[in-house]
């Protein structure tokens, strides 16, 4: 946020690769990708260019009234690349957007099958009873930022999938920060679906975001499975529609469009489960700190959980704020990670992230184990209460 007051927080003004650098000359270790968006690092010479060039040719396009040879393209390849039954494309400028716009769709979606659906019950329970009639399930393949990144069971989504069917309601995955490679393949899903128990098991669409751009530009999105798409068209009104003014801008397509190209050339997907094991071999170190519960995730997503005592899981007064402190001690020592909260009940429960650039190499991941159990400590002997006296 800009203010005419003096911020706290570094001011940002160069990246190159993995790192990025504060107007102090401090150099950072990004292991978040910036936002988990910056799959690709910082400096790209490629990204920048694609950028420029699209500029130079078309600044805008209506996006209620006109597509642009950008918009079409990027829809034509996102599409492929996602494969069956994906066929019908929308862009936004972001994720959350993205998560509004398949909410958006869902409703009609209902209405021209029949039905209308009722509120959510806040209280969940078993799958079958928390979605009720409900007409479609909105959900994280993986949660990250609220949850600390647990790897759903085997056998999960295919539940979700039955319990969809069942209602006739939709499966809308949110990718947002877990697509583009981020665990080693286009969306999540497609790698959890790798396993027996959730073979065939498909979303019926897809909302999707920050990586999509690779940072260089801000775009996400929203896939249709045919079915979906079907109904949809089927409307009085015609077509389903979602026009924002800058949703599917020419150049952020222009830049989604070359981020799906480096991420076919470069190979980025297999380098990533290459990599995998390092990363998580780094991470399980801490789990021999006192303070933390477990190490989790797939990829290059992962969940650091710090509790009060690991061995009953019991965790800290939220009013600790322990994974903001923790952030802030990494920050301090030139490591950039992710702070949350929530992974014990939905409010309790700290917890760090880390997603490092999926360009990354792997002797960056001891660093970033190392700045984590540093930074543990240096919070814990402040949290501690003191000793007793001497003397």
């Amino acid at each position: 946020m800009s203010t005419s007051t003096p911020s706290l927080r570094p001011t940002l003004v160069r990246g190159e690769g993995v790192h990025v650098w504060d107007a102090e000359g401090r150099r950072y270790l990004d292991a978040i990708s910036g936002s988990f968006a910056v799959q690709l690092g910082y400096g790209r010479a490629d990204l920048a260019r694609a950028l420029t060039e699209a500029a130079s040719r078309l600044a805008y396009a209506r996006p209620s009234r006109f597509e642009s040879e950008e918009s079409e393209a990027y829809a034509e390849e996102i599409l492929l690349a996602a494969g069956p039954p994906y066929t019908r494309a929308i862009f936004t400028t972001s994720g959350s957007e993205a998560v509004d716009a398949a909410l958006k769709a869902a409703y009609p979606y209902e209405l021209l099958l029949g039905g209308a659906p009722p509120p959510i019950d806040p209280e969940a329970g078993p799958l079958e009873e928390a979605m009720g009639d409900s007409g479609a399930l909105l959900a994280e393949t993986i949660p990250a930022a609220g949850l600390g990144a647990p790897v759903p069971r085997p056998g999960f989504l295919a539940e979700i999938r039955r319990a969809c069917d069942a209602r006739d309601g939709l499966w809308i995955a949110d990718e947002v920060l877990t697509g583009f490679g981020r665990v080693g393949s286009l969306f999540a899903w497609k790698r959890l679906t790798e396993r027996g128990e959730d073979r065939g098991a498909r979303p019926d669409i897809i909302a999707f975001g920050k990586g999509a751009g690779g940072g260089y530009a801000p775009i996400g999105g929203v896939l249709f499975a045919e079915r979906v798409a079907s109904v949809l068209d089927s409307a009085p009104g015609g077509a389903f529609s979602h026009a924002q003014t800058y949703g599917g801008h020419a150049i952020a397509c222009a830049v989604g469009r070359h981020v799906l190209a480096v991420m076919r050339e470069e190979n980025i997907e297999s380098r990533v489960r290459e990599k995998e094991k390092a990363l998580r071999e780094a991470l399980s170190a801490l789990s021999a700190h006192p303070h933390v519960l477990d190490v989790r995730g797939l990829g290059f997503l992962w969940g650091v959980l710090v509790r009060k005592d690991r061995r009953t899981g019991e965790p800290f007064p939220r009013e600790l704020r322990i994974a903001e402190r923790v952030e802030g001690a990494c920050r301090d020592r030139g490591l950039l990670v992710f702070s949350g909260s929530g992974s014990h009940d939905g409010n309790l429960g700290d917890h760090l992230l880390v997603g490092p650039p999926l360009v990354s190499d792997t002797h960056h991941f001891p660093q970033i184990a190392i700045g984590i159990r540093e930074s543990l400590d240096a919070v814990m002997r402040d949290t501690s209460p003191p000793g007793p006296s001497r003397g």
